[in-house]
């Protein structure tokens, strides 16, 4: 097993160093390329796994990619499954293992596993679908046999098989409003538009469940509807310590806790809108002609409430979280973005959503509908692509 694959490995697997072009040798996986492992993977029972190979060389949410490779030495073999995992979840594990005991695999809602196969010699060949969406930039592809480890060659603590690695092609989230009758802006999210299943928030930079699947509380979740007169968004935040200084109509609520929806037509970093909201039911909101030129003092005519599961401010008790609806006119999103009007079922425009949170009343945390790839909110690349549902 060369250098090479272990360094590749362990940059695409989010640990920390550099990405670089690993260096080739005999056992390297083409890392960049998407290619399988060209070395040979040996089992505790004899069997033997070589030619693997992946196709495409980058794989967009949501698509089908193939992987091939070959088993000798088989025996009785018994099943095996294919797994699509996240870097996250193979991080958890030492691909290489020897000294201290890695922590557990913690199970990645995102990871999907084949249905059981027959693990028998010759050539095999296998079609995965990658979920969408799906924001880290690579997924990792494994071999799990019923019975058996992976003793030689790429492989995780569980006995599973590294069998290659699949570079992902960035795509924005992609989410949808549903049409609605009139609603009351009230805060209180007991409308039916809003009882389907939302959209959870991620790590802002880079799209990574928050909480993790490790970690207790519940995710921020957003949805979206939309009507002839004003789009709608709703957010459900879970939060134990409600909080927030301000008190007055554009004060800086970005500086403190805050719920944040950015609108705009396309995704050229022009013309778009920005309104945000604290559990306070305090308003901020700006206008910009251009990428970061605001105009702050420009007031918007958009209705917002929220609805309080704690109390703001006190600490001496242990708060639920906050709700709240926000309803922009489409008069004022055609005027001041390239968003067309009148609204029409099918109708695509860019949106993102963020969430400003302190935890302790001192620390950091910025959470997304579709991650930024860069640490700046204003960023359009990857903003969230919302369709006017019928």
């Amino acid at each position: 097993m060369g250098r090479a694959l272990r360094a590749g490995l362990l940059i695409l697997c989010g640990c920390g160093a550099t990405p670089r072009e690993p260096t080739r040798d005999a056992g390297a996986v083409g890392a960049a390329e998407g290619l399988g492992f060209s070395g040979s993977i040996a089992w505790d029972d004899g069997a033997r796994i070589s030619e693997v190979e992946l196709a495409p060389s980058r794989v967009p949410p949501g698509a089908m990619m193939t992987i091939r490779w070959t088993v000798a030495d088989a025996g009785d073999g018994g099943s095996a499954r294919v797994r699509v995992r996240t870097p996250r979840s193979v991080a958890r594990q030492v691909v290489f293992p020897g000294g201290a005991r890695p922590q557990p695999l913690t199970a990645d809602p995102r990871d999907r596993a084949s249905e059981p196969l027959a693990f028998t010699e010759g050539r095999h060949e296998l079609a995965l679908e990658l979920p969408a969406p799906w924001h880290p930039e690579t997924a990792i592809i494994t071999l799990e046999r019923d019975g058996a480890t992976a003793r030689e060659g790429p492989r995780l603590d569980d006995g599973a098989a590294v069998l290659a690695i699949a570079p992902v092609e960035a795509r924005p989230t992609a989410v949808t409003a549903a049409r609605a009758r009139a609603i009351t802006i009230d805060g209180a999210l007991d409308e039916d538009v809003w009882q389907r299943p939302g959209h959870a928030l991620g790590q802002s930079l880079d799209g990574e469940p928050y909480p993790g699947p490790d970690e207790a509380g519940e995710p921020t979740l957003v949805w979206f509807a939309w009507t002839e007169e004003a789009l709608l968004v709703a957010g459900r935040l879970p939060d134990v310590d409600l909080w927030s200084e301000y008190s007055a109509q554009d004060d800086p609520l970005y500086r403190q806790e805050a719920f944040e929806v950015f609108v705009a037509g396309d995704n050229s970093g022009a013309r778009y809108l920005e309104y945000q909201v604290s559990a306070r039911g305090v308003t901020f909101d700006a206008r910009f002609p251009r990428y970061r030129k605001g105009d702050e003092a420009w007031d918007s005519s958009f209705a917002t409430a929220v609805a309080l599961r704690g109390t703001v401010n006190d600490d001496r008790d242990r708060d639920v979280g906050w709700d709240v609806e926000v309803a922009i006119p489409w008069t004022e999103l055609c005027q001041e973005t390239a968003v067309p009007c009148p609204p029409r079922a099918g109708q695509s425009l860019r949106v993102n959503v963020f969430r400003l949170e302190r935890p302790g009343r001192t620390g950091s945390l910025g959470l997304s509908l579709s991650p930024t790839r860069t640490p700046d909110f204003h960023a359009w690349a990857n903003a969230a692509v919302l369709e006017l549902a019928p």
